[in-house]
């Protein structure tokens, strides 16, 4: 905060500016060195544009010279700066007091066509006044404006309590008369912190406070109003009403319960806006937790490719395709995506479709109506409806059935969708993050997968590398995981020179996650604390061994044929157990389950 006086302002201005020589100095490039001044004329602040590059604005209308008001948002090059009054508080001579009553617990004698305007009033100010959390001066000061009109009132103002005094948040007066600079009561202002009450002056001629207002102003302020404005358990401001002629017309009961009714509804919204920025504090460190507690480990240009592209594209809602092998965490970075985005607070809601029986896909994705099919014995929301202003993840987008496909089209084009059974069409706010470890362009070609769908699904596409491709990153995967493994054991076991040699020698078919498990499974049942290659249990002939002549039994084959004789092999090498075998090839056991089915695998004679 910067603080200006009034003397200083009357003298020669005050230059705001990009220049070390401006009186308030602005680290903008987009300023011009001297851009505006500010000055104060008869109580009264203005703000003059120096012929500045850029302009300059208030409340968003470019002005070359314009009256200032509490409240105001000046807009200098890239900065805003909010425009603040300060306030003092004035004593009562002691031989004089000020005439102050205070609201009592139930209304007395209210006049009933009074009573009608003030509610009049309160009905078209308290929308605007109740949205005045969300740190919008013009509406706030378009609600200050209703109300004092509303209850005849001639000046109305709001004032806030800060660490070092207070500040006039906004401001309004009929007719013109200025409110800048003025004071307030110390009587009213101790009335009013200690009952935390409405009080009210009706007669303020023995006031000597206001004798030096009466030459600025040209008129008596006859009858006065302060209200307590509630912040959470403590008072956060007063709303502040005169009249200038309160003697021919002096506030009643009625006004004053009005202006309490009011200030509490300006209360409840500064609470809200409070409230909201804890929770955004506390929001982004739960986002940096959780984005901590699933790091993208790695230093390779590789990785740094792939950060650099969830850093582009988190804060945007296009819609992404990952594409990389099985186990290169691909979720991971689906979720880094969303954590650092704009719909982190909402939910990120993840799909396996390879592990979605395909009649039941479409009721998963886009739900089910009561008596839909039969088992639908109620109502079911899918993922995208439960997904709202979140991130869906559909994880091996590939193995998608072709009956769902074009409803998926449909959404991502339209943003809408139908339940299954149902005929009313829902409007959906998602993201959606796909990914897949086939190559959809082949699929396309081989008619398996729309093209049109693929198109729109690869608005933003990135390849997540596999483990083989980056091998300077595995010494740093390993301790992470060995961190992680060991927890809160009081010895950490450590990697062999041998051991971490063999972890970077190895092909990882299985990528990051067969990694992991091979970590895991060594910190658990290894005895000693130093793990060796054997501790390991690596598959050695998948091993890379250098200057190994491998292209003499090597036939050029399809992809799909090289996984399907891999995936052969592994059955027949543990007899067809298919949880050992996803075990070794890095996947889950019902993606398994879709290879076998997808490549038509069956046991070979002499296995079962």
């Amino acid at each position: 905060m910067v603080e200006i006086s009034t003397e200083q302002a009357k003298e020669g201005g005050v230059i705001i500016g990009r220049d070390p020589a401006a009186d308030v100095t602005i680290d903008d490039g987009a300023a011009s060195r001297f851009h505006a001044r500010l000055s104060c004329r008869d109580q009264r602040w203005y703000v003059v544009d120096l012929e500045s590059s850029n302009g300059t604005y208030l409340n968003n209308d470019p002005i070359r010279e314009s009256e200032l008001a509490p409240g105001d948002l000046l807009a200098i090059g890239d900065c805003e700066i909010r425009l603040e009054a300060a306030v003092t508080t004035a004593s009562e001579s002691v031989s004089r007091t000020q005439v102050v009553h205070r609201i009592e617990v139930s209304p007395e004698d209210l006049d009933g066509k009074r009573s009608g305007q003030v509610l009049g009033a309160l009905h078209s100010c308290a929308p605007l006044l109740g949205r005045s959390a969300e740190e919008n001066s013009a509406r706030l000061e378009k609600g200050l404006r209703l109300l004092v009109e509303g209850i005849d009132a001639d000046r109305g103002a709001i004032l806030i309590s800060e660490e070092d005094g207070w500040l006039c948040r906004s401001a309004w007066s009929r007719g013109g008369t200025p409110m800048h600079g003025f004071v307030l009561s110390h009587t009213i202002h101790s009335e009013v912190m200690q009952s935390r009450r409405a009080v009210i002056s009706r007669d303020t001629t023995e006031d000597l406070r206001f004798a030096d207002r009466r030459s600025v102003v040209g008129d008596e302020i006859r009858s006065v109003i302060a209200a307590p404005i509630p912040v959470h358990d403590g008072i956060g401001g007063i709303l502040y009403l005169d009249r200038l002629d309160g003697d021919q017309r002096p506030f009643g009961n009625e006004e004053l319960w009005g202006a309490g009714i009011a200030a509490g509804i300006i209360g409840a919204s500064f609470s809200v806006g409070k409230d909201l920025i804890e929770l955004s504090t506390d929001r982004e460190e739960l986002v940096r937790t959780v984005i901590d507690s699933m790091p993208i480990i790695g230093s390779s240009s590789q990785i740094e490719q792939v950060r650099n592209f969830i850093r582009k594209t988190a804060p945007t809602d296009g819609t992404v395709l990952i594409r990389g092998e099985t186990g290169t965490g691909k979720e991971l970075v689906a979720r880094a995506i969303h954590y650092q985005g704009s719909r982190a607070a909402a939910p990120f809601i993840a799909m396996n479709c390879a592990a979605i029986p395909e009649n039941l896909v479409e009721s998963e994705l886009f739900g089910h109506e009561k008596g839909a099919f039969t088992g639908a014995d109620q109502q079911k929301l899918g993922k995208f409806e439960a997904g709202s202003g979140g991130t869906v993840f559909l994880d091996e987008i590939g193995e998608l059935p072709t009956s769902a496909q074009s409803k998926m089209l449909r959404l991502l084009e339209e943003k809408r969708l139908e339940r299954v059974g149902g005929n009313n069409s829902i409007d959906i706010d998602v993201r959606i993050v796909a990914a897949t470890h086939r190559d959809l362009q082949e699929e396309v070609a081989q008619g398996r997968f729309r093209e049109d769908l693929y198109y729109r699904l690869a608005v933003l596409e990135v390849v997540v590398p596999p483990l083989r491709d980056r091998p300077s990153d595995i010494d740093l995967l390993a301790e992470h995981f060995l961190d992680l493994c060991c927890g809160r054991s009081p010895q950490r076991k450590q990697l062999s020179p041998d051991a971490m040699t063999a972890l970077r020698m190895h092909s990882w078919p299985g990528n990051v996650r067969q990694l992991r498990n091979v970590i895991e499974s060594a910190v658990i049942l290894a005895p000693a604390t130093l793990l060796e290659v054997d501790d390991l249990r690596l598959d050695h002939t998948a091993s890379r061994k250098p200057g190994a002549d491998s292209t003499a039994q090597w036939q050029p084959i399809s992809l799909k044929e090289l996984e399907k004789e891999h995936i052969s092999r592994v059955l027949d090498h543990v007899n067809w157990n298919k949880k050992r075998a996803a075990e070794i090839l890095g996947i889950e056991r019902s993606t398994l389950y879709s290879r076998i089915r997808n490549l038509q695998l069956e046991p070979r004679d002499g296995t079962s």
